[in-house]
């Protein structure tokens, strides 16, 4: 790739594969959008209960590892564009269960079929995307990636948010998801049709199961080992942070709801101003971060996430919440394309990959285990106390990156 400082040179990047995901994603999340922010209340809605939300998560993690392996061996043999666009079609059927569900048991059934799915499809997610960048635009490529898709879908929470004020949270969502089916069949076919395939040497599939199976078992051996120890360090101290977050996250919306009171629309109008932040900084932080390194931006967000939790719990109005949400987007902006990018750059592009599929099945079941622990803790002791067990659980995450984290000495391409 031709390297170029002038301004369009710089962007010249997106004119391929990212671009094709950045307008594809952006298409699914206009809905999406709708949808994610107002999930537990949903689930609420169809007679659950709050360790539901954390039970139905749960089983989705589960469900997620068999297919998550066995999508980073196929990433890295049959290529990444097959299973990317062919995975994106059933996820964008599979949103009318979700919309169609008559009570919350059967969203147990479209978790588990949504984890199939994403299973397979989320390795070559990430890894065509990684493959489609450099080192010198990776956390770059990564901000846009987290902000892009979110600017098409950036009203879409406060508008929903006003149709559940007046017809209510169960006919809202059922509309938002069946729409959700719709741009996400169109997302899946432009991925069918403009992307292009990022590996040029892959091994193919065998055709017999059990050799395939024995195939897997030893490629994963092989990356595990292909490792290294700074990688197998940073993972294990964000793993403590996928926990923190999983406690309280789905959290968030049920708590401002039941114990500040917060309106449809107003939760909406508090997403829709947390994406603006995002849109505004998160840009510059990454190029900031593609220049003078990874780990400068990732400490202060790991400090001000815990600050940020402690000030959602005591927030006692609408202000205070929004000022909290605020806070912990300003510190995403901070740290997260950092964050992505800093996995990239420890892992070699020939295993990249069966590493994500490692690393997503462990986020999924922490994410998974994290969600029932908090909804255990919200339903039965404490709704305040998921977001206080979150802060000393990331300050503990934090003291250890200071001390056990080291820069990349080298990207890897």
């Amino acid at each position: 790739m031709i390297k170029s400082d002038s301004p369009a040179g710089r962007w010249d990047f997106l004119k391929g594969n990212i671009g094709v995901m950045l307008l594809s994603s952006g298409l699914w999340n206009i809905a999406g959008s709708m949808t994610w922010p107002f999930y537990a209340l949903y689930v609420l809605e169809l007679g659950g209960r709050h360790i539901d939300i954390g039970l139905i998560s749960a089983v989705g993690a589960i469900t997620r590892i068999v297919p998550t392996l066995f999508g980073g061996y196929l990433a890295d043999t049959l290529g990444r564009k097959k299973i990317l666009y062919s995975m994106s079609f059933f996820l964008a059927l599979n949103t009318l269960m979700f919309a169609y569900a008559p009570d919350f048991r059967f969203l147990f059934l479209a978790t588990i079929l949504e984890a199939l799915f994403s299973g397979i499809r989320d390795p070559a997610f990430m890894s065509l995307l990684a493959d489609s960048t450099t080192p010198d635009n990776r956390a770059t490529t990564m901000a846009l990636w987290q902000v892009v898709p979110s600017l098409f879908g950036l009203l879409s929470p406060y508008a929903i948010g006003l149709v559940m004020d007046v017809r209510g949270i169960l006919p809202a969502m059922r509309f938002a998801y069946t729409l959700t089916f719709l741009l996400a069949t169109v997302a899946s076919f432009l991925r069918y049709r403009y992307l292009e395939e990022t590996l040029e040497n892959g091994k193919g599939v065998s055709m017999s199961p059990k050799t395939a199976a024995r195939e897997i078992l030893s490629d994963f051996t092989e990356t595990l080992r292909n490792l290294p120890k700074a990688l197998w360090t940073f993972l294990v101290i964000d793993f403590v942070f996928t926990f923190a977050w999983a406690v309280a996250e789905p959290y968030f919306v049920t708590y401002a709801k039941e114990e500040v009171g917060v309106l449809a629309s107003q939760w909406g109008a508090i997403t829709v101003i947390v994406m603006i932040a995002r849109l505004v900084l998160m840009p510059p932080l990454a190029r900031a971060s593609d220049k003078h390194g990874r780990m400068k931006f990732i400490i202060p967000t790991m400090f001000l996430w815990p600050v940020s939790f402690f000030l959602f719990a005591v927030a006692g109005s609408y202000q205070g919440i929004l000022t909290a949400r605020l806070l912990l987007a300003v510190s995403g902006c901070i740290g997260d394309p950092a964050w992505e990018a800093i996995f990239y750059d420890y892992s070699p592009k020939e295993h990249r990959g069966r590493f994500s599929a490692i690393a997503q099945v462990s986020w999924s079941l922490i994410w998974g285990a994290g969600n029932v622990v908090g909804g255990a803790i919200y339903q039965g002791y404490s709704k305040a106390l998921v977001f206080y067990l979150s802060v000393g659980l990331f300050v503990v995450g934090a003291v250890a990156a200071v001390l056990k984290v080291k820069e990349p000495e080298r990207r890897e391409e």
